[in-house]
C-alpha cells in the first residue's frame, strides 16, 4: 500500500480573502494614538532636558576654568573673573532649577499616559475579541468531514457492490458447515473502511490558544512539512 492512501487532500483556504483580512486588521487603534500623543510631547521634553545638560555642562566648564584663571590674574583681572563666576553660578542654578522640573514634569507624564495607555489597550481589546476564530475552526472542521465523509461513502459503496457475492458464498449452509461461524469478521464493514489512526481528542484547546498567538504548535508543523 503506498504513501498515496494517506489521503493526502487540502482543506480549501480562501488565501486571497485571508491575506485581505490580515491586512485589514487593526488590533490598537487607541493605543497607536495614545502613543503618538506622548511622544510628541515626550519628545519635546526630551529635546529640552538634552539641550539643558549641555548648557550646564558648558558652564560647568566655564567656571572651572574662570577658578583656573583666577590662580595666575591680577587684580583687576580677579574682580572681573570674581564677578563672571558669580554669573555662571547663578545661570548653573537656574539651569539646575529648569532641569528638575524638566525631568519632574516627564515622570508626571508617564504617570498621566499610564491611565491613558490603560484605558486605550482596554477599548482595543474589544476589538481584538471580534476576530473570533471559531467560525474559521467550524468552517475547516465541517469542510474537513466532508472530506472524509465522501471517502467513506465510496468506501461504502464499493463494500456493497461485492457484499451480495460475498455473503451469498459466506452464507451457504455447506459452507457454513465446513467453516461453522456464526459471523465471519473478515467482511465486516468496519473492517473496511477508512482509519482515524489517532487519539479521541483531535485538537485541544491550548492548542487553538497557541494558534492565536502566531505559533504553530508542533505536531501540526510536523504535519505540514512531511
Amino acid at each position: 500500500m503506498s504513501k498515496m492512501n494517506e489521503l493526502k487532500v487540502n482543506v480549501e483556504v480562501d488565501q486571497k480573502a485571508l491575506k485581505q483580512l490580515v491586512k485589514e486588521m487593526n488590533l490598537y487603534p487607541n493605543i497607536k494614538q495614545a502613543i503618538a500623543e506622548y511622544k510628541a510631547v515626550a519628545d519635546k521634553l526630551e529635546e529640552q532636558q538634552r539641550v539643558l545638560e549641555n548648557q550646564i555642562l558648558d558652564l560647568q566648564q566655564q567656571y572651572a576654568q574662570n577658578l583656573i584663571d583666577q590662580e595666575t590674574a591680577n587684580v583687576a583681572e580677579v574682580v572681573y573673573l570674581r564677578i563672571q563666576q558669580k554669573k555662571t553660578a547663578e545661570e548653573m542654578n537656574i539651569i539646575d532649577t529648569l532641569l528638575a522640573e524638566t525631568k519632574e514634569e516627564k515622570q508626571e507624564l508617564m504617570y498621566h499616559y499610564y491611565k491613558v495607555y490603560r484605558k486605550a489597550l482596554s477599548m482595543d481589546g474589544a476589538i481584538a475579541s471580534q476576530y473570533d476564530v471559531k467560525p474559521i475552526f467550524d468552517r475547516v472542521l465541517s469542510q474537513t468531514m466532508a472530506i472524509i465523509a465522501e471517502v467513506g461513502m465510496e468506501s461504502r459503496q464499493q463494500y456493497l457492490e461485492v457484499f451480495p457475492d460475498v455473503d451469498d458464498l459466506f452464507s451457504d449452509s455447506k459452507v457454513r458447515e465446513m467453516y461453522p461461524r456464526v459471523l465471519d469478521e473478515s467482511f465486516n464493514a468496519d473492517r473496511h473502511r477508512p482509519r482515524y489512526n489517532g487519539s479521541n481528542i483531535v485538537l485541544e484547546s491550548h492548542e487553538i490558544e497557541s494558534a492565536t498567538s502566531g505559533r504553530i504548535p508542533d505536531k501540526f508543523k510536523n504535519k505540514e512539512t512531511e
